[in-house]
């Protein structure tokens, strides 16, 4: 008798789609995100401290963003895929303009909060918190994910970074507006502009590239399983950061 051997299990387009869909939904109900860091964040000003802690590896992993950006564009294999994620690079590189690369922007924010918070000039090298182990972790093993040479695992880590981006920056605004009084009316809202560009149009249009980028990935049970790998081991690694850099807060 011919043993038959196991194949993969194709779904269709449609079938692909809503399991992808759901698997994005689901980031919502992670750690990553239902986490008692932004409990503490939102419900009140910390001292400048732990401002110096949460704003020194907030910032460590997001300027590394167009590098995983770039590195999934060089380990997909699709055309379209490819296409959608240079527009997510552009974005997040200012368009070309070095004043408006995101990671830029978010430096003077932080800067200029810190230097409220102090009552003097900070710079974010200069400033003593630790990078913990956690953003260390994350930073070299998200990298690695990006760099898989499996393309589903790429885009799942990949929808992971645009799925929990736009409620992580809503919970991480809120919890900037604790520090208002630093600010005047006007001048606060000015200091604001790397929120209001990720809470507006720009992750709500990322959400969608990376939405239809881990689809077309995916044909088959197993691709979606490489996804599920890819997305989960990314937002795995963002929850073990924020329980890291809270407990270190409490710590203090």
């Amino acid at each position: 008798m011919t043993a038959i051997l196991d194949g993969p299990t194709h779904l269709t387009t449609d079938q692909t789609f809503e399991r992808v869909h759901a698997m994005a939904r689901s980031s919502a109900d992670h750690p990553a995100l239902k986490h008692p860091f932004y409990e503490l964040w939102m419900s009140r000003a910390l001292d400048a401290d732990a401002v110096e802690l949460v704003a020194k590896n907030y910032f460590a992993r997001v300027q590394r963003t167009p590098i995983r950006i770039a590195l999934a564009f060089l380990h997909m294999a699709d055309v379209s895929t490819r296409a959608e994620t240079v527009d997510n690079l552009f974005d997040e590189m200012g368009h070309g303009s070095a004043a408006k690369v995101h990671s830029v922007i978010l430096r003077g924010f932080l800067e200029t909060l810190l230097s409220r918070l102090r009552g003097h000039g900070v710079s974010l090298d200069e400033v003593r918190a630790p990078i913990l182990p956690s953003t260390t972790r994350l930073i070299e093993e998200s990298e690695r994910l990006f760099s898989s040479p499996h393309p589903q695992k790429v885009c799942g880590a990949l929808m992971a970074q645009e799925w929990h981006a736009y409620p992580q920056l809503v919970y991480m605004y809120e919890g900037v507006r604790n520090y208002r009084h630093l600010f005047g009316l006007e001048e606060f809202h000015e200091n604001c502009e790397y929120f209001y560009l990720h809470i507006g149009a720009t992750e709500k249009e990322h959400k969608v590239h990376s939405l239809s980028t881990a689809a077309k990935s995916c044909s088959s049970e197993q691709d979606v399983a490489q996804l599920e790998e890819g997305f989960t081991g990314y937002l795995d690694l963002l929850a073990a950061n924020w329980t890291e850099i809270h407990e270190a807060i409490a710590a203090l």
